[in-house]
């Protein structure tokens, strides 16, 4: 059974030194999510507009002391566009029309499975928001999955795939067995 480490509505996914995805809300960066570290959780008091500071693991702004060094981006950020780390299975395949995130220019882009290649070793996903069609390793995709009410949807899938699997042959059929002929 495989235990989501994040994302557990029990405890506070955003308190400082977690680990969050943030979103923007801007033309061009719609539909992509880039990983960040809070560093300042929202207030406790109840605000209309709870805002967190996060830093970003992967965005950066040039330092203007220093033409070619960079310096992680940090940003106060409506909580709304924030959410935990979605939890990963192991290893899983994915199938034509599954809606999927692919690593892709330093964040998470939402898309979809158009094709399955190389045995499933390779998949394209084809993105709403731009309109490309990109081919990706299985290692750079995950379940697209919604942080709704402090809770994954889809939820983590409770078993494991089996990765022993031939994955040139389509998964284990559930027919029913009928008794042999005598």
């Amino acid at each position: 059974m495989v235990k989501p480490k994040t994302g557990n509505s029990s405890e506070n996914p955003f308190k400082k030194g977690a680990q969050v995805e943030v979103s923007f809300d801007e033309e061009g960066f719609r539909g992509s999510w880039y990983t960040a570290t809070v560093l300042r959780p929202p207030p406790k008091k109840s605000s209309k507009n709870p805002r967190i500071h996060v830093q970003f693991d992967t965005l950066t702004e040039a330092d203007e002391g220093e033409e070619n060094a960079a310096v992680p981006l940090c940003e106060n950020v409506d909580l709304i566009l924030v959410r935990p780390i979605p939890p990963r299975e192991a290893r899983r395949r994915f199938r034509v029309d599954e809606d999927v995130d692919a690593f892709h220019n330093d964040g998470w882009w939402e898309g979809v499975v158009i094709a399955v290649l190389d045995g499933g070793d390779r998949y394209s996903v084809f993105f709403r928001a731009s309109r490309e069609q990109i081919d990706f390793p299985e290692s750079e995709l995950r379940l697209h999955r919604e942080w709704v009410h402090g809770e994954w949807v889809p939820p983590l899938e409770d078993e494991v795939k089996d990765d022993a699997r031939d994955p040139s042959q389509p998964p284990p059929s559930k027919k029913i067995r009928l008794p042999d002929e005598p």
